[in-house]
């Protein structure tokens, strides 16, 4: 059984999109940090130090990069695809750090009759009439559902963004968990998906770090399987034994099954399309220091290794810090 609900026609004609999109492009970097990771990571999960700075990008390419293709109702896959990929040039998240508790009554009430709540529902609720039904799957075919191509250095610290407070239940004890306390005080890669292909996207980036610094005590891989229909949900619950068998034990206490809507936050953690996976890399306080979507290229990939290493070494070394301080 598939760990997700989509059908083998969809799925077989997202990953052949996915697949035979263009894939061939320019390595070059943004300008997040001055801080480059090694091009060449260790094969032990110890921190690694910046040595080898990437090239920046070009002009051509700084000039396409502000804003992430994505497939509107006027536009077409064929349109989108003959234009270069752009990099990832602005932090993704939320400016402030989410709760670890929910809400009360009161914020609730608040939140929803706020001004820039209803314009933002507004502006979701129009977006979403102005899109077809099969908008996310005809949008594989521009650049295998990516939108944008993942930075080679991490976001600056002081521009660095909060991840959203995801709620759900463990794999491990059926436990309800969210986000805030689970990637609370380590170095995180979190893994966004809704499909089968979507793990495929996702396991693309983080195999090989998971690979390099899985043991480290600091790293955790965190899988957050969100289905926010409702009848989906429902259907998956139903076979969480089914999915504990297929999930490797040592990854149980860090998946996450939620069917929480993430609608009106999912554009500020450049969530484009259901039927892709997205990877994000965030720092021990939940804020997102680097992202990917879709299959990833070699270069991504490296790229996120590197990242993980250089995270980890400051990390490492706060905590030093901070220990030699309290003696």
């Amino acid at each position: 059984m598939l760990r997700t609900l989509a059908s083998p026609a969809v799925t077989r004609g997202i990953l052949s999109s996915a697949r035979t999109s263009t894939r061939t492009f320019a390595s070059s970097s943004t300008t997040f940090s001055s801080d480059k990771p090694s091009s060449s990571p260790p094969t032990t999960p110890t921190p690694i130090t910046s040595t080898i700075p990437s090239s920046p990008p070009s002009e051509s390419s700084a000039s396409t990069s502000s804003k992430p293709l994505v497939r509107e109702s006027f536009s077409s896959p064929e349109e989108l695809n003959s234009r270069p990929l752009p990099y990832l040039s602005f932090p993704l998240g939320l400016p402030t750090p989410p709760s670890s508790s929910k809400p009360t009554w009161s914020e609730t009430r608040d939140r929803l009759i706020s001004p820039e709540h209803r314009i933002a529902s507004r502006k979701a609720i129009v977006k979403e009439a102005t899109r077809g039904y099969f908008h996310d799957f005809h949008a594989i075919k521009s650049h295998g559902g990516k939108t944008w191509r993942a930075p080679n250095t991490l976001i600056k610290d002081e521009r660095a963004l909060w991840f959203p407070r995801i709620e759900g239940t463990r794999l491990s004890d059926k436990g309800k968990v969210n986000t805030v306390d689970m990637l609370r005080g380590k170095v995180s890669l979190v893994a966004l998906l809704g499909s089968k292909i979507s793990e495929e996207h996702t396991k693309s980036f983080y195999e090989s770090t998971v690979a390099t610094f899985g043991s480290h005590p600091r790293f955790q891989l965190v899988m957050i399987n969100l289905q926010s229909n409702p009848l989906k949900s429902y259907l998956i619950s139903l076979f969480t034994s089914s999915l504990r068998q297929q999930i490797p034990p040592a990854l149980h206490p860090t998946y996450l099954l939620s069917s929480q809507n993430i609608e009106l936050g999912k554009e500020a953690i450049g969530f484009h399309n259901k039927h892709v996976g997205y990877t994000y890399l965030l720092d021990a306080q939940g804020r997102i220091r680097w992202a990917g979507g879709g299959f990833a290229e070699e270069a991504e990939a490296r790229a996120l290794r590197g990242c993980t290493g250089v995270l980890l070494e400051r990390t490492v070394e706060e905590l030093k810090q901070r220990a030699g301080g309290k003696k």
